[in-house]
Formats: structure tokens, sequence, C-alpha cells
């Protein structure tokens, strides 16, 4: 699976169809009794944001390519099981009140009908491309029911197979396992009735993929234990007064007004291949670090190159899912930390192992509830709302540990975001078995443009150093200063 702009995703052309909810599951959808419970804090932020402004093309998918004729009665049961198997595809919010208010459909009202749409006009590719924008844009929201929009380019010998969800119900790695998991289901539907699965045990068992809703509970849970007090919140506290009172911005220019914003672009770039990846790594853990200290490591020497910054301070995404009960399941499961390390003085294995140190304490510091971290610095007066703003956020993701890796589906599969507006330059940096490359969704200014080939140039530059040298002798290029 890439992660990169949906049209990098290319399938050949055929019928399109599309699967919607049957009149009878409609029905019961317009009839779903309240599921008790509050969001969780990030889709509350969400469905704020959605209530304000509006439809905000705040949907992520995926989409890739399946070999054979497609059987269509399959794929209906094969949707109508994913469906069924997670509860956040069944849940919408209710937005009219002045608190959000979950409906839950239940699984057993839950069935699809297909149906060919017309073919859209205009050269092909571009073409699909306007298709999916306006399907995911219409019916990808959190306020009805289906939240999600699912659809095949059929043709004979294979098949296109394309999924585009509201962020209230998923994330990227919940999108990258329903890529596998559909794909696993719809094989599993074309198999003779008591025959094997085509890969044994591709499909999540029950104990796998918990529900997101009972994850929200667990979470609220445990935020009881924390307060403005506790050692995480005041710690995320003296991050933000040690660096300016603001979150992490990205060091070059945009080309943006203060508090501006400007349409998203997506930029890929490959920073290690082959065996040029294989040093990297054999660098980092030589250091004492994994790939993700190595990748924020190699982030802080370039922002002191570019930037003069001694001393890195960043936010990066990290999953709350565990390795048991939700290890598969569908749902939001982030939350955001700070990362901080002194860059000066340090050749490439030390700050690899700087970094590793800061990014195990942001996992401690991720505990503390998001809405109490924001709560306190504003309560605070460490920030305004204005400093708060939209934070440059770095992640790091190896693909490698996902059910699906090195399997057709998933080696085929392209997952992408929605491109709204955004003040900053964040970065998702990825490793798959032999690649490590960017996505960034960057301000489509001329400004943006220029200062983030620049900023990835040199980043380039200190991953191709640091898999050269494969020691810590060979950083002093990385920490040259501006």
């Amino acid at each position: 699976m890439r992660l990169a702009d949906m049209a990098d995703w290319r399938t050949a052309p055929g019928r399109l169809l599309r699967w919607t909810p049957t009149p009878a599951a409609r029905e019961a959808a317009s009839n779903a009794p309240v599921d008790p419970g509050p969001p969780s804090d990030l889709q509350a932020d969400h469905l704020g944001a959605f209530k304000e402004r509006g439809r905000n093309r705040a949907w992520t998918g995926v989409a890739t390519d399946v070999d054979g004729d497609l059987d269509r009665e399959a794929m209906t049961r094969a949707l109508r099981r994913l469906v069924r198997a997670h509860g956040g595809f069944r849940t919408f919010f209710d937005l009219s009140g002045p608190d959000p208010v979950r409906h839950l459909v239940p699984a057993e009202a839950v069935d699809f009908q297909v149906e060919e749409v017309p073919a859209p006009s205009g050269e092909w590719d571009a073409a699909l491309q306007e298709h999916l924008t306006a399907r995911f844009d219409e019916e990808c929201t959190p306020d009805s029911w289906p939240g999600f929009a699912f659809g095949v380019v059929e043709r004979p010998g294979g098949f296109g197979l394309f999924w585009g969800c509201d962020h209230a119900f998923t994330d990227g790695a919940s999108q990258i396992l329903l890529g596998s998991e559909l794909a696993d289901l719809y094989a599993a539907e074309l198999a003779e009735p008591g025959g094997p699965e085509v890969v044994a045990g591709a499909l999540p068992k029950p104990e796998e993929r918990g529900d997101f809703r009972d994850h929200v509970e667990e979470e609220r849970k445990a935020a009881t234990r924390f307060s403005p007090e506790s050692p995480e919140i005041r710690e995320w506290v003296r991050m933000v007064s040690d660096n300016g009172n603001r979150l992490p911005r990205f060091p070059l220019p945009l080309g943006l007004a203060e508090g501006g914003k400007a349409p998203v672009r997506i930029r890929t770039l490959t920073y290690l291949e082959g065996d040029e990846l294989a040093a990297f790594d054999r660098a980092c853990k030589a250091a004492g670090a994994r790939i993700s200290g190595g990748v924020f490591a190699a982030v802080a020497a370039t922002e002191r190159m570019l930037a003069g910054r001694d001393r890195y301070f960043g936010m990066t995404v990290l999953s709350t899912r565990d390795r048991g009960p939700h290890s598969r399941s569908q749902g939001w499961f982030c939350t955001f930390a700070p990362v901080e390390f002194e860059v000066t003085d340090a050749g490439f294995g030390e700050l690899a192992n700087r970094a590793q140190d800061a990014l195990r304490q942001a996992k401690e510091l991720s505990r503390a509830p998001i809405h109490l971290v924001v709560d306190t610095l504003l309560r605070s007066g460490t920030c305004t709302p204005a400093d708060l703003g939209s934070p440059q956020l770095l992640s790091y993701l190896d693909l490698r540990w996902f059910p699906g890796a090195g399997r057709p589906a998933d080696e085929r599969g392209v997952h992408f975001t929605g491109t709204g507006r955004t003040s900053n330059a964040s970065m998702w940096i990825n490793r798959d078995a032999d690649r490590l490359y960017l996505l960034a969704q960057v301000p489509d200014t001329e400004q943006a443009h220029e200062s983030v080939d620049t900023y990835h140039r040199h980043l380039r530059e200190v991953f191709q150093d640091a898999a050269g040298q494969e020691s810590s002798t060979g950083a002093t290029l990385l920490l040259d200063g501006p």
C-alpha cells in the first residue's frame, strides 16, 4: 500500500458501479436508535468543525485493483460483512443540537444493492478522479448514514475497487487495514462453502476487531486519572512554553499571512531504496535506535541546517490501538504528542539515539487526554487559540506490519486523503519492504513549493549521507549550520 495522491491510482477503463444501502437499510437508518456515550475527543473536534464550516473534504480512502472477473453478488456480501462487523461504519451523528448525538444502525439491518452509473465523460483518468471526488464529497459525511462511499470499475479479467470514508469513522491505519480486509472478504465469498480462504488467517478474528465505541469509553475512563497538575500535562506545558508558546511550525516560509491557509497540494518523494534503506536501518541499529529515531534525527539535522534550530521541537501522530482487542479494528485510533531533543554536538548515531529517547517520552506524554492538554494550554495563558492553530505534524509509519503487506491487493493499493486547505506542510514518512518515502500536504503557493523543494532535497541528502556512513562518525555534514 502506498500513501499517495488519489490521482496516483490509475485503473483501466470499465463499467462504473456503485453500492448503496437498500431501501430497507435506509429506512432502518432513519429510525436508528441513539447510541449512548459521547464521541471521542478527535471526533468531537471534527464534528464541531463540520457543523461550523459544512463540507470540508475531510475524507480519506483506499483504492486498489483485483484480478478476475467481478462477482457482483459476492462483493455485495463482502461489503455487508465488513460494515456489519465494524460498529463505526454503522454510526452517524445528529448535529442539530448543541452536542452531537450518536446513532447506530442495527447490524442485521445493513444491506446493499449495486447499480451501474453513467461513465464519466472526457479523458478517463481525469474524469474518474472527478467522479471519485464528487462521490466522496457528497457521501462521506458524519451526519448521515452511510458515512462512506464504495464502488468498482468493472472490466473483463479484473476490476478497480475504491472506498472513501469520513474521518470521523476512520484513520490512516484503519484504511490500510480495510483495503486488505475487504479483498479477503471478497475472496472468502468466492470460495466454495466450507472451503479454505485464499490466505489462511487473513481475515481478522473477532477478538482482534473490538468496537471503536468501546475504545472511546475506555479512553474517557482513563482520562479521568489526569488533571492539569499531572506530570504529563505539566511537561506538555513546559515544552510549549520553552518553544515560543506555539505549537510546531514548518521552519521555512510558506507564502501565507499569519493564520492564513491555502489549498493543499500533495507532494511525494523517495528518500531511500533497496541497499541504501538497508544501510540506513543498520546505522540506526548501530546507534541503539530504530528507523523512527533515525527519521526524526534526519529531520532535526535538516532543520538545523536550514533554519538554525539547535533544539528540535516537533509534533508526532501516534496510534492508540493496542495489539489485542483493537489491533485490526476500524476507527480513529490516533493522538498527538510533542517530540523535543537537543541537536547540537552530535554525530548521526548520537542524534538518532536522542531522537529515540524523545519518541519514548512522546509515547508517555500521549497518554494525557488531548482535550485536557489543549484546555490547560489555553487556561494557563501558555497559548492563545491562534497559537494552537494547525501544528506541523511528522508521522512515521512502517507499512510492513500490516496484515495484507506483500499481497496483491495491498501491493497495488493507494491510500489517500481529501485535499482541503492547510497552513502547514506536514509530513508522513513511510517505510515499506524496500523504500523510505514521503507524502507531504503542502500549501499551494509559489513560496511554499520553493521552500518545500529546498527542505526535502536537503532531507534526502541527510538520509543518503547517514546510509552511506553507517556509523555515528558520518554526521558532520548533517549538522552544519545555515
